[in-house]
């Protein structure tokens, strides 16, 4: 199912197949975007650009194969978007689990729907290998909001317990989020405590989970619709695409059940002429419409589930429970490389869902923020 309106946005490829590649349809012709945001996002997608992350290395060059004509650093669109990824460090004999599926890996549930064949090595379509090609297309939507003035931000807000905001209370800045891209661990705050901890962690042979915060930016009041045609509907229907997101919350979250309703409630503000809200517990959204504010959006990541810690598993021939211990390269938490991901996936659905309100002209009637 493809959970976009306008977009057609297909991946394909496994995680040890020789390539793995994305096709964009319905992008509008004659538009331009930067290729080096595409660079610098699949940059920070790559492993060994933060702390705990696999072993395996790939170069994660897109090939463009059609739809782009590229002049310089620039890319015009000029129809369907087609770009590969070659996998060239592949271990496919590293990984076979079909018999005794890998405790909360899709090996025995892609076996039950689809069938022997269906486990494939590393994840094969459920890996996070595949987050790669999702990055290409949420770079190039993110390059396209920028002509409109919506920038989207991610960093990592907490990772194994440890918190990575400064003030827990506050949405960051653009400038503050940007500015932790480059560290061994893109948080603002607790780095050194987080490292720490993660690397006590994988001494063990476990792994760690966390959350990732992502924040639009300069998108303005009217966009969105109500019920499953919300904006929080599409925003989490592309996050829950991403393998090892187990949660999503808008501004306050699970903690606005706490709060009672006038502490909850956001007061309408004018602020230099424009409506605004004072806080921000929704996130930048009501009624599944955006509001003005920012949109903050939290995606939860749970640990690796590929650990070398003796777990149980049931033999699928001799249908006998057993012990397994996972094989292969894999990170000690994914949340650092996700935080990308989380950003280029919120970007796919909010310029999608810019391209809807274009194409149907049904919103931004009222009073805009823009």
């Amino acid at each position: 199912m493809n959970p976009f309106d306008v977009l057609n946005v297909k991946i394909r490829g496994e995680s040890h197949s020789p390539c793995i590649s994305v096709e964009i349809g319905n992008l509008p012709e004659g538009e331009s975007f930067a290729l080096a945001e595409v660079e610098e996002c699949l940059g920070r997608r790559k492993s060994g650009k933060y702390l705990f992350s696999t072993p395996r290395r790939e170069d994660d060059v897109p090939v463009w194969e059609s739809g782009v004509k590229i002049t310089g650093n620039v890319g015009m669109i000029t129809g369907t978007v087609t770009a590969r990824i070659d996998n060239s460090n592949v271990r496919p004999a590293d990984y076979s689990y079909t018999r005794t599926p890998r405790p909360s890996h899709a090996d025995y549930t892609s076996y039950v729907k689809d069938g022997a064949d269906a486990a494939a090595s590393g994840g094969g379509r459920f890996s996070g290998r595949m987050t790669a090609p999702l990055v290409i297309a949420g770079a190039i939507a993110k390059s396209l909001l920028e002509k409109s003035g919506v920038k989207v931000g991610a960093y990592v807000s907490r990772l194994a317990g440890v918190s990575g905001k400064k003030r827990p209370e506050e949405t960051p800045s653009l400038a503050e989020i940007e500015s932790c891209r480059n560290l061994p661990l893109p948080m603002l705050a607790g780095n050194d405590e987080a490292a720490e901890k993660v690397a006590r962690i994988s001494e063990r042979g476990d792994s760690a989970g966390g959350v990732v915060e992502c924040v639009v930016f300069g998108l303005p009041a009217g966009l969105g619709d109500n019920l499953w045609d919300g904006l929080e509907s599409k925003i989490s229907a592309v996050l829950y695409g991403i393998p090892a997101v187990k949660g999503v919350e808008f501004g306050a979250g699970f903690a606005i059940a706490d709060m009672t309703g006038s502490r909850a409630n956001d007061p309408f503000v004018l602020r230099d002429g424009k409506v605004k809200t004072d806080t921000n517990n929704a996130g930048g959204i009501n009624g599944g419409i955006s509001n003005g504010m920012p949109v903050v959006v939290r995606a939860a990541f749970r640990p690796t589930p590929s650990v070398s810690v003796p777990q149980r598993t049931v033999d699928l021939e001799t249908m006998s429970e057993t012990e397994i211990t996972v094989r292969g390269r894999h990170d000690a938490t994914v949340v650092p490389r996700a935080a990308v991901v989380t950003e280029c996936a919120v970007a796919l659905a909010v310029y999608d869902e810019m391209l809807k309100c274009q194409k149907e002209k049904k919103c931004l009637k009222g009073v805009q923020n823009d």
